[in-house]
């Protein structure tokens, strides 16, 4: 790989890139840019967004996003922004008398995936399929023995962390992927292996 990329440097390319004036800038406003610039097109408007809506035919619609809001909160000072650890004041305040308190004062809920309690063992379903043994095995792309005692620990404590969450369902979803597009077939299931969705 070094050979491929020779003397590439992606972080000058990066620093190539930016505005003149962007060291001047609040840490804060530099955040936000490349966020906006790098981050959101690609991947949260893109790949999160458009892409899963427009693949079932919903146009989504971000009045956030206009370029007037845009520019005018670019413009508003980073003190005003962020409150300590409370962010979106400016929002929040705005919204004062539309929200009730409880929805107003709390904590930031970011998107997960769905999690592995959404699985409950069952019948052979497409999910327990997915993630049977023969299926794993056919696809090749992850160990059969720790995919197993994933699912079994899921199975057993439906209350797991984070990262086994995860990879409980980036699994799941590489299975259902390659067995939608790539046509594998799909091996009946049974013990440990019956999930099914809740």
């Amino acid at each position: 790989m070094r050979d491929e990329i020779g003397d590439y440097d992606a972080l000058a390319e990066l620093r190539a890139s930016l505005p003149a004036e962007f060291k001047r800038w609040h840490p804060l406003a530099q955040a936000q840019y490349l966020e906006t610039t790098y981050l959101l097109p690609g991947y949260i408007l893109s790949s999160q967004g458009d892409r899963v809506a427009m693949a079932h035919a919903v146009e989504g619609r971000f009045p956030f996003l206009d370029h007037r809001v845009v520019e005018l909160a670019a413009r508003i000072p980073a003190k005003l922004k962020l409150r300590a650890l409370r962010e979106k004041h400016i929002l929040r305040e705005s919204a004062r008398t539309l929200l009730p308190p409880d929805i107003l004062e709390r904590s930031k809920q970011p998107y997960r995936a769905p999690e592995s309690r959404c699985f409950t063992p069952g019948s052979s379903e497409p999910v327990c399929e997915a993630l049977s043994r023969p299926a794993i095995v056919a696809a090749g792309y992850f160990d059969p023995p720790a995919v197993d005692k994933l699912v079994e620990k899921c199975r057993r404590h439906p209350f797991v962390g984070f990262r086994d969450d995860s990879a409980f369902v980036g699994i799941l979803s590489t299975q259902l992927w390659h067995r939608t597009f790539l046509g594998a077939a799909q091996p009946a299931c049974s013990g440990s292996q019956a999930y099914a969705v809740a």
